[in-house]
């Protein structure tokens, strides 16, 4: 496709994509089968007179119908009883800029679903929200005025997506603090927050690059997760990532090296941390990431164990699988994960880096203060080091004291 030089030129119609739908008539039974044959099918519309009235998330679907004796209450019940009434609908001759705002209304919804597109009210496919972000950047990348556009765009999404997550931490835990700072004004660390019936679960991932780049990937990690938690459960954080790798490496066709040095090399270092509210143990899987852990008693702060493997580089096999680690919680345990942007940051009288010994002393320090003290001492003491320096890499850390 030949690409205009503003989004103006274009409509919501280049994006569609044809897929299956269903009707009400359809039962359960029905949209189980065709997520099972359209294995990359994100949401299922539902028409009725070849009106869209709903769309149903996949994700959603899967989980509620794996509880238990759901198979028996719903499989010959309407497909609506799972379906989202109010999804996006786009008439396909909108203005890309005004589908945009319409995405950023909805939030993380209509990028994790798509959106339904129309003409005339009726329904003619569906538009992915990762496809509507691909467009503006490339359109928008030829002025410098488009380009600056897009990166707000981006960074209202980006923002609009862990936004939900950090609702739940707020409601979730009492003592925890978190810090997301991008280098530019999007970036390429992420993070994502579930609430679950036993406990919890934490993932945090720094990406490839900073900028529009870093949060494209952030995009791909965000749909690569959602799809991992219909494969593996919150509390087998070593599938999760096995799962987020795969995804990976399949999106950016890294499954199989060859010779072709234009070929991506992109992923992320992760960490997946479940807290077993309910048996007080923390489990987790870690990519190459800085995780560090001070027991109540402790006279050192020590750091977790992980695997020397980053997820969904080329180098990466496509069925690595990452060692489950697992240790019980004391009250008073404290645990801080800092992306590599903290650590790798220079400054100092000899422009060294920032490095983990700082971390482990200031965890020290401030042990018997809030998490959120804890924060403020570690960005103060960035802030000091740093100094005139310029920021190397997107900064994001998580605590939280059991």
């Amino acid at each position: 496709m030949d690409i205009p030089l503003s989004s103006r030129q274009l409509t919501a119609g280049v994006l569609r994509i044809a897929v299956p739908h269903v009707t009400p008539e359809a039962n359960n039974v029905q949209v189980m089968s065709m997520f099972s044959e359209h294995k990359s099918l994100i949401g299922l519309p539902v028409l009725e007179q070849n009106r869209p009235i709903g769309m149903i998330n996949r994700h959603i679907f899967l989980s509620q119908m794996s509880r238990p004796f759901f198979h028996e209450l719903y499989d010959q019940k309407s497909c609506i009883a799972f379906m989202d009434k109010t999804p996006l609908i786009v008439d396909a001759d909108a203005g890309l800029d005004y589908l945009a705002e319409r995405v950023i209304e909805t939030g993380d919804k209509a990028i994790t679903e798509g959106f339904i597109l129309t003409e005339d009210n009726q329904y003619i496919g569906i538009g992915l929200g990762l496809d509507l972000i691909r467009t503006v950047s490339d359109l928008q990348a030829k002025q410098h005025m488009q380009i600056m556009q897009s990166i707000e765009y981006a960074r209202i999404i980006q923002e609009s997506m862990l936004s939900r997550s950090r609702q739940n931490i707020e409601q979730t835990l009492d003592d925890w603090c978190l810090y997301w700072h991008p280098r530019d004004c999007v970036g390429g660390d992420i993070y994502a927050f579930q609430r679950c019936e036993n406990g919890w679960l934490l993932v945090l991932a720094d990406c490839t690059g900073h900028g529009v780049p870093g949060a494209f990937m952030t995009f791909i990690f965000s749909s690569a997760l959602e799809k991992a938690l219909t494969q593996a459960q919150p509390h087998e954080p070593e599938r999760l990532l096995a799962s987020i790798n795969h995804y990976i490496k399949q999106t950016l066709s890294q499954s199989h090296p060859t010779a072709d040095m234009g070929q991506s090399n992109d992923g992320c270092d992760a960490i997946a941390v479940f807290v077993d509210t309910q048996n007080e143990q923390l489990i987790w899987s870690n990519a190459r990431m800085h995780a560090f852990m001070l027991g109540t008693d402790d006279a050192d702060v020590i750091n977790l164990d992980g695997d020397r493997k980053g997820i969904g580089y080329s180098d990466t096999a496509t069925d690595y699988q990452w060692h489950r680690h697992q240790r019980p919680l004391r009250r008073g345990d404290t645990l801080l994960i800092v992306t590599d942007g903290v650590t790798d940051q220079i400054g100092g009288p000899r422009e060294i880096m920032f490095g983990k010994k700082r971390i482990q002393s200031l965890l020290l320090q401030q042990r018997a203060l809030p998490m959120s003290s804890v924060s403020e001492a570690l960005l103060s003491a960035l802030t000091d080091w740093q100094g005139k320096q310029s920021a190397r890499d997107d900064m994001t850390w998580f605590g939280f004291r059991w």
